[in-house]
């Protein structure tokens, strides 16, 4: 009858300490990874500063994969060159991981566009799948579905 006790204990135990298991705190490190390189690509507008095509595709070269990283790099490169009365930015509210490997994730991020002139606000949702690479998550594939705009006033 002791044995059992023994056994009901170590199992009550290892659920206790479930939260702070090496693989759990593995899933959660990534989740951040993965968030925080969705984030960026949405959020980050440093590219806006750059003088030529290289220097865009090395800053969004922290978010994408090929083949998509130079499809983005190069339309962000046509953006820049042309002038523009575009004053927007775009922010992520929320972040849903739809699924997790350890080489890919699937996911979908709620998304704000704000006219920072009118204050329009436009929402939509972005879905995203990203994959490992040698230098950590980047984005593979990305699209997105806009909703009405928000009337700010």
């Amino acid at each position: 009858m002791k044995f059992w006790h023994v056994i009901i204990m170590a199992l009550f135990f290892l659920l206790l300490a479930k939260g702070s298991h090496p693989a759990a705190n593995t899933t959660i490190k990534t989740q951040h990874e993965i968030y925080a390189i969705i984030k960026g690509a949405v959020e980050d507008d440093s590219w806006w500063q750059a003088r030529n095509r290289n220097e865009v595709k090395e800053k969004l070269g922290r978010y994408y994969a090929e083949p998509m990283l130079s499809e983005v790099s190069e339309r962000a490169w046509d953006f820049i060159a042309r002038p523009t009365d575009w004053y927007c930015r775009a922010t992520v509210a929320d972040v849903s991981l739809k699924y997790l490997t350890s080489e890919n994730a699937l996911l979908s991020a709620s998304l704000v566009n704000t006219d920072l002139v009118t204050g329009q606000i436009q929402k939509g949702t972005g879905y995203f799948s990203l994959h490992k690479t040698s230098s950590g998550w980047r984005i593979v594939s990305a699209n997105y579905r806009w909703e009405k705009e928000i009337n700010a006033h």
